[in-house]
């Protein structure tokens, strides 16, 4: 009686302790993949330096913070992986989204926009209909529904969460307060008086536009907002097209301020120079002298 109480006891140290000493080897997939796409796999601690994923040998390498990863480009034929670790084969059910259905949602949004004139409808039906593939090849026809909430619950919060968007909403918002305020206290008017003294034609109406887009050239925000609104009335009594302004417009905005060394944008293109320099290690120029 003793023994089989012993022999209980180890029993089920052992069910117990197996699961520790044989830490269950997995690898982590994307929620979705997108087919012909890189994608770096985490696996876990215990996993070994050599993973088999469909008789294909993979090596893991571990990056800086010692978290274990190796890098797999999934094809479309690609169903199910059977992942063979050294104790263990695991299978995992992928459906890859092939990769042209990436160009439909920003052709529905730019489609939609040219035929209603409406942009905010035309973006979150774009928006929409790239939730709605991704919902159809990760959940079947019940994503296509869940894919319409997801826009909410998921990718507009994110989005709105995001402080970099936030800033620029703001921004856009109060400039745009400015613009409206100066316009309704005769400001504009006065801009526009000063301006039509050198606009007489077509030809020097635009480059009144164009050397006013350059003037403003801290952020493509402000100059878009305060170039296209001062502009439209002369560009209008000229007989210049919105169209042409619009390419006026957008021309001098953000080429501009990315051209200038004091603008919004200077801390993202510094940024973006430095993490290529240190890629560079016979380089020894700051990032903003480089730029």
């Amino acid at each position: 009686m003793r023994n089989h109480l012993i022999l209980g006891v180890v029993s089920a140290f052992l069910l117990i302790l197996f699961p520790v000493c044989t830490q269950a080897q997995n690898i982590q997939l994307p929620e979705w993949i997108v087919e012909d796409v890189s994608y770096t796999i985490p696996v876990s601690e215990s996993s070994d330096s050599l993973i088999s994923i469909n008789d294909q040998t993979y090596s893991v390498l571990v990056d800086e913070d010692g978290n274990r990863y190796f890098e797999m480009t999934f094809s479309g034929e690609m169903s199910e992986l059977e992942v063979q670790f050294s104790n263990a084969t695991k299978s995992y059910s992928v459906s890859p989204i092939p990769l042209f259905t990436s160009v439909i949602p920003p052709l529905i949004a730019i489609i939609l926009a040219l035929i209603t004139r409406e942009v905010i409808t035309s973006l979150f039906l774009g928006i929409f209909s790239g939730t709605a593939i991704i919902g159809l090849y990760t959940k079947g026809i019940a994503g296509f529904f869940t894919g319409f909430l997801a826009i909410f619950d998921r990718y507009v919060l994110s989005a709105m969460n995001d402080s970099g968007h936030l800033s620029i909403i703001l921004f856009s918002m109060t400039i745009g307060a400015i613009v409206t305020v100066i316009s309704k206290n005769g400001g504009m008017q006065g801009v526009v008086n000063k301006i039509s003294v050198y606009a007489k034609d077509a030809r020097s109406g635009q480059l009144a536009t164009y050397f006013l887009g350059i003037a403003i050239f801290f952020d493509d925000y402000a100059n878009t907002l305060v170039v296209g609104n001062t502009m439209r009335a002369v560009t209008d009594q000229l007989k210049i097209s919105r169209e042409k302004l619009a390419y006026l417009v957008d021309s001098t905005a953000a080429p501009i301020a990315a051209l200038a060394f004091v603008t919004t944008w200077i801390g993202a293109e510094l940024g973006y120079i430095e993490d290529g320099v240190r890629q560079i290690p016979q380089l020894h120029e700051g990032a903003y002298s480089i730029f």
